[in-house]
């Protein structure tokens, strides 16, 4: 892991969560955390989720940009 796939924040801001092991204990996920973007992911999910470069500029996060907060409707049922 070089950076966060979500925000670009250097690898030092991002932290290991949780590591997945096998039944003989061999290491074989890495979950982990944005510490800049809160963003979590684990890295055996697809590219296209957790390198920067090929995710969709939808699913990319700016720290120099505020966004608004969206609220969801409350439920009424």
């Amino acid at each position: 892991m070089n950076s966060c796939p979500r925000c670009q924040s250097e690898q030092s801001a991002c932290r290991v969560e949780h590591e997945g092991r096998d039944a003989q204990g061999e290491l074989v996920w890495t979950v982990y955390y944005c510490t800049a973007c809160s963003f979590t992911w684990r890295d055996s999910e697809p590219e296209e989720s957790i390198v920067y470069a090929k995710r969709d500029a939808f699913s990319r996060v700016d720290l120099n940009k505020q966004y608004p907060v969206v609220m969801p409707p409350p439920n009424r049922d």
